[in-house]
């Protein structure tokens, strides 16, 4: 079992691991700013920025959110 999950790890290109490791942290930061799962997710989605969220982006993106939205 081991061998194949090496095996398959290895047949995963870097550039996905390095987005999938970028995207990841960016959501870590929006949630440990405060942000919830919706807006959380268009959060990542609006802001394409380098691991974190700037810190004044997300009240902005918030007011955006619920402009579109309408809900938390």
């Amino acid at each position: 079992m081991e061998a194949n999950m090496k095996a398959s790890l290895d047949n995963v290109p870097l550039l996905q691991i390095q987005r999938y490791a970028n995207r990841s942290a960016r959501f870590i930061d929006a949630y440990a700013q405060g942000a919830t799962g919706p807006i959380a997710v268009w959060a990542n989605r609006t802001y394409h920025g380098h691991r974190t969220l700037p810190p004044k982006i997300l009240s902005k993106l918030k007011n955006e959110f619920h402009a579109k939205y309408g809900h938390d």
